[in-house]
């Protein structure tokens, strides 16, 4: 699940149920949408706070929320009907583990739409996911950097 706080959330918010969110529940200026029979991870609260400013990256803040779709048949999908509506979508990105698009929300939240294929596993077994650090082809310079810095983990 993810909190948004939002100057105005009504534009978000249509925007999920666009997506196939909807409202199940709501307190004060904060609204919780979801997706019917989801898993619980498929939560969005909404909190609108007249004060607040457009969404910036920062402390404190997320680089943005990433959404699953099955396949690349189905992101093309979504990708139209953004566009349909008037968003401005990024063109589809490989990510090596997955391709991905993204596209800004009224409220200024980043949203990417990603596939499930081809998956963390395109290149271990799954009985090892998670042992060796692995990275896509675009930061695979950063590499060394990474390695001396990141704290190792214990098995």
């Amino acid at each position: 699940s993810v909190s948004l706080r939002l100057k105005d959330g009504g534009a978000t918010e249509e925007l999920l149920k666009f997506m196939g969110y909807e409202e199940v529940d709501k307190s004060g200026n904060v609204r919780r949408l979801a997706i019917k029979n989801g898993n619980g991870a498929d939560v969005v609260d909404i909190e609108s706070l007249p004060g607040a400013g457009f969404a910036n990256l920062g402390a404190g803040s997320v680089h943005h929320v990433a959404f699953a779709v099955e396949d690349r048949a189905r992101q093309l999908e979504v990708r139209k009907a953004l566009i349909d509506t008037g968003y401005g979508v990024t063109p589809v990105i490989d990510r090596d583990y997955f391709w991905a698009i993204y596209f800004r929300t009224p409220g200024g939240v980043l949203f990417e739409v990603a596939t499930n294929e081809p998956g963390f596993d395109r290149d271990e077994d799954t009985a090892h996911l998670g042992e060796a650090l692995k990275l896509p082809t675009q930061h695979q310079h950063l590499r060394p950097y990474l390695e001396q810095h990141l704290q190792k983990l214990e098995g």
